[in-house]
């Protein structure tokens, strides 16, 4: 893993995404010494895709086995607190 600032990540862009495409390895993006944003590659990406999609089956799948309620419009609007005017008028 390698770590750039946004001043360096702007001079440098081509070679640190090359690098993250050929190694594998993540870049780390800071702002004032912050980490703000990660450059990973595309099979990373994609792994990553594929178990968020595995995790939503599993989910509905759970869902689906231990039943679930339905609720009007307005009960769900009461349980979460939102006035139907305040709504509307948005």
């Amino acid at each position: 893993m390698s770590t750039h600032s946004l001043r360096e990540l702007r001079m440098q862009l081509g070679a640190i995404v090359r690098g993250v495409a050929t190694t594998g390895e993540e870049a780390i993006i800071t702002d004032s010494g912050s980490e703000i944003a990660v450059i990973i590659s595309m099979a990373d990406y994609e792994r990553l895709h594929e178990h968020a999609d595995l995790v939503d089956a599993l989910n509905l799948r759970r869902v689906r086995d231990e039943g679930f309620s339905t609720m009007s419009m307005s009960e769900m609007l009461d349980s979460l607190g939102v006035d139907p005017a305040d709504l509307i008028a948005s």
